[in-house]
């Protein structure tokens, strides 16, 4: 986004990254001063599944289940400034709640942002390992979320 001027940017967006390593923070501000519209991604998620958290799904991190978390998550990524949509992962039963969070939006409110700040204390980032290597210089070789149906061995970032 640095060199070339984008439409729309699509990148993840949701509350943990954002509270726990600022995630996501810079492509919005860049966005922003490109007045580009952001597609956000895993609006939902929660982070990693941390070790003795029982897995609910088949999927290669945690999301929000409850409607009132589903509605909170939806939230905090729509009131972001540029963001024009929230896609939610590929499971019904949070389609049809990230759809009736949407049919019932309005900006989150200052308490609400504490909450999730709470909230995200009690997660793990999906994205911290992959930005520590790559800041490092490290090339990946390995999947780090072998559940995710994203990944490839032969992968590397130089």
């Amino acid at each position: 986004m640095k060199d070339f001027r984008f439409d729309t940017v699509m990148f993840p967006i949701n509350f943990v990254e954002f509270f726990k390593m600022g995630f996501g923070k810079p492509v919005l501000e860049l966005a922003d001063k490109q007045g580009a519209a952001v597609l956000a991604i895993k609006p939902l998620s929660t982070g990693t599944w941390l070790e003795g958290v029982e897995r609910t799904r088949k999927w290669w991190y945690r999301t929000t289940e409850t409607q009132e978390q589903v509605d909170l998550a939806t939230r905090f990524t729509l009131s972001q400034k540029r963001v024009a949509a929230g896609i939610p992962p590929s499971f019904l039963d949070l389609l049809d709640k990230a759809i009736e969070a949407g049919k019932t939006y309005r900006p989150i409110s200052k308490a609400e942002m504490q909450k999730l700040q709470e909230m995200a204390k009690t997660c793990e980032s999906v994205f911290r390992r992959e930005e520590e290597q790559v800041a490092h210089g490290d090339p990946i070789h390995e999947p780090f979320y072998p559940d995710s149906p994203h990944e490839c061995c032969q992968c590397a970032y130089v």
